[in-house]
């Protein structure tokens, strides 16, 4: 109902109230109209306001389970990402400074046990992330076949 009909509808029931001369009864009429009004609105907006929570819940829930999945999956592999990362930056300053000294200790430095494990993770995580890529190229290969197989089937 708009709202121009609305205030067509209240004015003539006003009339009438007016007419009776019983200000009590004016304001009582006029107060349930309003009780009645904000039910109404105040309805529509709990069932909005409980879909909106509904719908929220459900995509945090959806989001937490898709995370835990996917870091299942490859939280391996940010692991070593991140290990690379860190120890290359490690080795960098500890083992292979910018400076003239540094590079007179380098010869030196790379013997020590820090470093060669630094070493080892940088080698270590490189051939990880190489394997990460060969695995990833290959499944998305695999997963093409299958649907341009299904595919052709289709046609047939």
């Amino acid at each position: 109902m708009s709202i121009r009909r609305q205030k067509k509808i209240l004015c003539s029931k006003i009339e009438i109230i007016e007419g009776d001369h019983e200000d009590e009864l004016k304001v009582e009429y006029l107060k349930e109209l309003q009780d009645n009004e904000l039910n109404k609105y105040k309805s529509r907006s709990d069932y909005y306001i409980k879909k909106g929570y509904k719908c929220v819940i459900y995509c945090c829930n959806f989001t937490s389970r898709t995370i835990c999945v996917f870091m299942k999956v490859s939280g391996i592999y940010f692991l070593w990402i991140f290990l690379h990362y860190i120890a290359s930056h490690l080795y960098i300053k500890l083992c292979v400074p910018k400076t003239f000294i540094g590079f007179v200790l380098s010869p030196f430095m790379t013997a020590t046990p820090h470093c060669q494990g630094l070493r080892w993770i940088v080698y270590n995580a490189a051939n990880m992330i190489n394997n990460m890529w060969i695995m990833l190229g290959a499944w998305i290969c695999s997963t093409i076949l299958i649907v341009n197989k299904n595919n052709t089937n289709i046609h047939k």
